[in-house]
């Protein structure tokens, strides 16, 4: 979201989004969808932004390349419950983490518990 909210913007999201621009490829959980949108509702709402940067935003993001993950197979879930109870993580975290753990890729997250459970997988952070 930093790349939508300029006043959230790190040394680290802005390398990510020069990275994205030069044509690489992001793996994200399908939850992720709903996240942006839901965030950009919410930034406009609160008058952070404009509903037309919540817009050119929105298209910006269709230029760039994601890839984006199916939700888990039912018979994953006690895997994906016990994932979660091992490192205290949301329903939502732990899909970042196992994303990048079946993946093999870095995370990228500002969340505390998720980098920390993500270290203790031996999962490489960015930023």
């Amino acid at each position: 979201m930093p790349w939508c909210c300029e006043d959230e913007t790190t040394p680290a999201s802005d390398e990510m989004l020069e990275w994205a621009v030069q044509g690489s490829e992001f793996a994200c959980t399908f939850l992720w969808t709903w996240e942006i949108l839901n965030v950009v509702a919410v930034t406009v709402r609160r008058h952070r932004i404009t509903w037309q940067r919540g817009k050119e935003f929105l298209v910006q993001l269709g230029k760039l390349i994601f890839r984006i993950d199916s939700p888990p197979a039912i018979s994953d879930f006690p895997r994906l419950q016990a994932l979660s109870e091992q490192h205290g993580l949301t329903a939502y975290d732990m899909a970042y983490l196992d994303l990048a753990m079946c993946l093999s890729l870095p995370l990228a997250s500002a969340d505390g518990d998720l980098r920390k459970a993500a270290v203790a997988e031996g999962i490489e952070l960015l930023g």
